[in-house]
């Protein structure tokens, strides 16, 4: 009986909705406003169940490192990661100039950038949640004018010799060469050659740190490159890199690329 009475009020609320006009209360269709830049106008502000808000950005788009906001893509630079080796003990800050270069971080890259407590061995902790770390790994939109007409025409078969050459002339040690090759290697074989290029001076240009304490040297470079069919006639870069002394920034990346390049096939 009392089941069938709560039916019945049940029934008058929604009857009562219905001829005043008005449509029942659904908390989903609710319009919801993210805070700051609201999606950019490219997105919708969501909530988690935890009650978080989030943008969830529409296609073509992507979450910025701004808070709320959604940027258009260009591709993306692929697993860049900083390695950080001062002389002694020493708390580093690490940011972008351009606050939207970042979208994926970890750890987690915050308005100010990275906050770490860097050792000579390149151990990174960071001291707020008692957690270290052996480099600063990040991903971000490629929305640069980097181009090139010299590089590398390399085959499948030669990519591990060839970049064990060439991360040594530029600057990587041991571990950060294996690292590269282990991550780049699966990516590259997939295509029976590649048009490589390594942007040094470019990439630091076009993609500026501030580092707090500034960094004795600097080793910074992106990999582009560009699968191909045949082996094609393109001018050899040359590369060189700085002698590694005092505190020592390294960061290596790399991204296809978007661009056309008319090289003359072999």
């Amino acid at each position: 009986m009392l089941e069938r009475k709560g039916a019945c009020m049940r029934f008058l609320i929604i009857l009562i909705f219905a001829l005043s006009g008005c449509d029942v209360f659904d908390e989903d269709k609710v319009e919801r406003i993210c805070p700051g830049e609201n999606c950019s106008g490219h997105g919708t502000c969501q909530i988690t169940s935890e009650g978080l808000e989030y943008c969830l950005c529409d296609e073509g788009y992507h979450n910025a490192s701004v808070p709320y906001s959604c940027i258009e893509n260009f591709g993306c630079n692929d697993k860049p990661v900083i390695y950080l080796y001062p002389e002694a003990e020493t708390d580093v800050r690490v940011k972008f100039t351009n606050p939207n270069t970042v979208s994926l971080s970890y750890p987690l890259y915050g308005p100010d950038g990275w906050s770490v407590r860097a050792y000579p061995d390149g151990k990174l902790c960071d001291l707020a949640i008692d957690r270290c770390y052996y480099s600063l790994y990040w991903e971000g939109p490629v929305k640069d004018s980097i181009s090139f007409n010299k590089g590398f025409s390399v085959h499948r078969d030669r990519l591990i010799t060839f970049f064990e050459e060439k991360l040594e002339i530029l600057g990587l040690n041991y571990r950060e060469s294996q690292e590269f090759i282990i991550y780049w290697l699966p990516i590259l074989a997939e295509s029976t050659w590649n048009i490589i290029h390594f942007a040094t001076d470019s990439w630091v240009s076009e993609v500026p740190l501030e580092v707090t304490p500034l960094p004795d040297t600097q080793i910074r470079f992106l990999m582009i490159y560009k699968p191909a069919e045949k082996d094609t006639e393109i001018e050899t870069q040359v590369l060189s890199a700085p002698e590694r002394k005092g505190f020592t920034l390294v960061e290596w990346g790399g991204r296809l690329e978007s661009g056309e390049y008319t090289g003359v096939a072999k």
